[in-house]
């Protein structure tokens, strides 16, 4: 039988399908989307010399996707802060399922108290 409590020493490191995996980072892959749909409306505006109008585009496609990769980031410092102050290093054998979070968990591990469940 192996122990599938990792170690405190290893680092915290981001596994794939983390960011899909998180409702919270919604927001920013919307703010992407719109972003790649903004580039395809700036491209059309330039091929048909609006000036004009691709400018305009050109500046809301970079606001989006700068945002939207803005907010991706931040959520993924958020996550990894959740995951360091929960005691994960990572996702440990045989536990690789989505994890939910809630407010009274997080309060009853920085307290000391073990939870019940």
């Amino acid at each position: 039988m192996s122990d599938s409590t990792p170690s405190a020493d290893r680092a915290w490191h981001a596994q794939a399908g983390d960011l899909l995996a998180d409702d919270y980072n919604v927001p920013g892959i919307i703010m992407c989307a719109i972003g790649v749909v903004g580039l395809a409306c700036t491209l059309v505006a330039a091929g048909t010399e609006h000036t004009g109008w691709a400018v305009l585009a050109g500046i809301m496609t970079l606001l989006f996707l700068g945002g939207g990769v803005g907010a991706l980031m931040f959520e993924h410092h958020r996550e990894k802060k959740i995951e360091q102050m929960l005691g994960r290093t990572g996702h440990a054998p045989g536990h690789a399922g989505p994890q939910r979070y809630s407010a009274a968990a997080i309060a009853m591990r920085r307290s000391g108290r073990a939870l019940d469940s």
